[in-house]
């Protein structure tokens, strides 16, 4: 179990998906690490210092190899033609007695340096979201060993990473959580829709790098029927979202456990960007209003101190619950430990959690 996934060295064929925004403690990356699957932190949205802290408490907890994910895209944004919008979102900063949105907003990138962490630290593995790594930065990546996994949702998207010396490709479903990597959302403005089944079989015949299913996957079975397919391994984020060691605020868990797989919607709302989330109060208002969605990352540094006072307040309504169609699994908080083993199976469970 788990040879398909040589290059690095994992033991059972689960990645833990790199969940950007606090979701991935170091408790959540060093557990499924040590558990022999492939822990990931969710890099985008962090500064190079934060995240050399935290690949240097990933190591304290476990040698094994872990991932960081990352964007491959400049978040680099300037823009002060935000006044509709922020007139918009001021009724619920009143709501939240929080303080009203600025004239003018300002994102920050930090991909170069973070690519310098990666390499400085030694951590053996990069996946990327949203497009392509310049060749520069692959080359410098390439040259310290790092195993490089791209996510795609359509074959052109794969293609196109294989081109540029990825070793690795993430089929992303159309029933994935959260923000999928579809490259250009101009031409697809929901997202590339492609079923993961449909995706997988496409990408099998036709690409010649191991490849990883993503996308509502939930339980044994259906990690079963993937491998039997062909995949090299798969990737699950909606179910550690619930993990004991997991950053997942008790607002946005309580939502999740609640939620069945018809309760979820893609949704631009919240960050300019299509992205799969548990329907909620903000979503149905913010898109049956008339204000224009702002792009990534604009609209998602304006709703950002909503989301954070959601988060704050536990109200789950203000909040971007992410979430894949396979949510309506999720019935209970539970340990990495235990989803684990209700994924590969008792049988199976060669896993070492006690080192």
């Amino acid at each position: 179990m788990g040879t398909h996934l040589k290059p690095i060295n994992l033991e059972i064929p689960i990645v833990q998906a790199g969940m950007a925004g606090g979701i991935t403690t170091p408790e959540l990356v060093a557990t499924v690490s040590e558990a022999g699957g492939l822990g990931t932190v969710g890099a985008g949205y962090m500064s190079a210092a934060s995240l050399k802290d935290e690949i240097m408490k990933i190591k304290q907890l476990t040698s094994r190899p872990f991932a960081v994910n990352l964007f491959a895209i400049n978040l680099e944004e300037f823009s002060s033609e935000i006044g509709q919008v922020q007139n918009f979102l001021n009724k619920y900063r009143s709501e939240l007695d929080i303080d009203q949105g600025k004239d003018s907003v300002k994102v920050y990138d930090y991909l170069q340096e973070k690519v310098y962490v990666v390499i400085e630290e030694n951590v053996p593995v990069v996946s990327t979201a949203f497009g392509v790594l310049s060749s520069v930065l692959i080359q410098r990546l390439k040259e310290n060993n790092v195993t490089l996994i791209g996510m795609a949702t359509n074959l052109e998207e794969a293609n196109q990473l294989i081109d540029a010396g990825f070793d690795m490709i993430v089929a992303q479903g159309y029933e994935a959580g959260g923000h999928r990597g579809t490259f250009d959302v101009k031409k697809y403005p929901n997202g590339c829709n492609i079923g993961l089944l449909s995706m997988v079989e496409e990408f099998l015949e036709n690409c010649n790098v191991p490849i990883i299913a993503a996308g509502g996957i939930s339980n044994k079975r259906q990690i079963d029927a993937l491998l039997s397919m062909g995949v090299a391994g798969v990737q699950l984020g909606t179910r550690f979202l619930v993990a004991k060691e997991a950053g997942t605020n008790s607002a946005y868990r309580r939502a999740l456990i609640k939620s069945s797989s018809v309760d979820t919607v893609i949704t631009r709302a919240f960050s300019g960007r299509p992205a799969r989330a548990v329907f909620n109060r903000f979503i149905k208002e913010v898109e049956a209003s008339d204000c224009d969605f702002l792009p990534f990352p604009i609209q998602n540094e304006l709703t950002k101190d909503i989301r954070a006072a959601g988060k704050e307040f536990a109200v789950a309504d203000f909040q971007s619950l992410w979430a894949g169609q396979g949510v309506g699994a999720i019935v209970r908080e539970e340990s990495v430990k235990d989803i684990l083993t209700s994924l590969i199976g008792k049988d199976t469970a060669e896993i070492n959690f006690e080192k």
